[in-house]
């Protein structure tokens, strides 16, 4: 049988279209950077505050394509109004403007420091810069540094060899043991330094990493090895699960008689987002029920929130982000790991300019350096 005439013309148009661009790895490598960056500017303002919550996440309803476009509309960068005054581990200024950042990427700057010096991750270095920092007391922020610091700076300098127990104690007490984020705020970056090799991406966070304890390590090593696959040409999000799945060069997989976290909880988060079916309201309650969350910043649930809110959100990435703001608790760590992730998929275009262009004006107003100061030291 011939085909319609029309058909025919229409297969022929299709066949002089270009393939769909793919943006260009730097670009890719950016949307990481930048991804991150937005995802903390967006949740530091909400972080442990009381949940705002839309029509979409407040009442029993599925979530429709208007419902998506909906919550991918209301993204905005805001202000610490809830939050006023400097903090710590939050913002370091008094009544911050948008865009302002919170630990999350401090620490990243503090990891790119060190990377500009030692030309590779390196633990060492990497501790050096947080001695450094801790010590710094008279700079703008006063004592912040060191409050923020106190617990990390007691691991540097164990790794730095110091074994004066009144300064400097093992790593593996910090936090009293507990699997944290804490690993998660500098090291995302380390992807770009083997983009599309999840192995080499993994090994080189590992050996960087004493600031995670236990099964912290593996899953902040095996979120990196997915943002390394995610920077590949044509990687989707199900190629950024996978790798962080089954990328495992000390093969936890393979102890006896206890499962990998990493598995158990990328299995959780999508059994969660099932569960859902589609209805926000329903998805924050087992999240709430089954994240398996004593504090909110243990190692393993930006991960769960993020996977389980893109999934219901059918992975539209300003939709996820919103969706993840709204249900609350450690609101800047889970976006800066879903802002990193859709970042390196799609490229920096994925995020508004004028949302790129604040985060950046913010980070030279607040710390002296940009994206493109991380992207020539990823670079070198």
């Amino acid at each position: 049988m011939v085909a319609p005439l029309h058909t025919l013309v229409l297969l022929v148009l299709l066949a002089g279209l270009p393939a769909t661009a793919q943006p260009p790895l730097s670009d890719k490598i950016e949307g990481l950077l930048v991804g991150s960056v937005i995802g903390d500017a967006l949740g530091g303002p909400d972080e442990f505050q009381p949940p705002r919550r839309s029509f979409w996440t407040e009442a029993d309803v599925v979530l429709s394509p208007a419902g998506r476009a909906d919550l991918a509309a209301r993204v905005a960068l805001g202000p610490y109004t809830r939050r006023p005054l400097p903090e710590p581990y939050g913002q370091w200024t008094a009544d911050a403007p948008a865009g302002t950042v919170t630990d999350d990427t401090r620490f990243k700057i503090l990891f790119l420091q060190s990377l500009a010096e030692s030309g590779a991750p390196d633990g060492e270095a990497f501790a050096r810069a947080v001695v450094a920092w801790h010590a710094d007391t008279s700079g703008v922020y006063g004592t912040l540094p060191r409050e923020w610091l106190d617990e990390f700076a007691f691991g540097a300098r164990w790794v730095l060899g110091d074994r004066d127990l009144t300064r400097a104690r093992p790593p593996e007490r910090m936090w009293g043991g507990i699997p944290t984020v804490a690993g998660q705020m500098p090291f995302l970056p380390v992807a770009a330094l083997a983009p599309g090799d999840p192995d080499t991406a993994y090994q080189l966070t590992w050996g960087a990493n004493w600031m995670d304890n236990g099964a912290g390590r593996d899953v902040t090593a095996a979120l990196v090895a997915g943002l390394a696959a995610a920077l590949a040409p044509n990687a989707t999000w199900d190629d950024a699960l996978a790798a962080m799945r089954t990328t495992d060069p000390f093969g936890f997989a393979d102890v006896p008689w206890v499962e990998r976290r990493v598995a158990r909880w990328l299995t959780r988060a999508h059994d969660i987002a099932e569960r859902s079916e589609g209805r926000p309201a329903r998805l924050y309650a087992l999240l709430e029920a089954e994240a398996g969350a004593e504090t909110w910043w243990e190692a393993h649930v930006p991960l769960v929130v993020a996977v389980a809110c893109a999934e219901v959100a059918e992975h539209d990435p300003m939709a996820t982000l919103q969706l993840i703001l709204e249900f609350g608790h450690d609101t800047d760590s889970s976006l800066t790991v879903a802002g990193a992730l859709f970042g390196a998929l799609h490229g920096a275009d994925i995020f508004p300019a004028a949302m790129r262009t604040t985060v950046d004006v913010r980070l030279a107003a607040d710390y002296g350096v940009r994206i493109a100061d991380w992207q020539r030291v990823l670079a070198d």
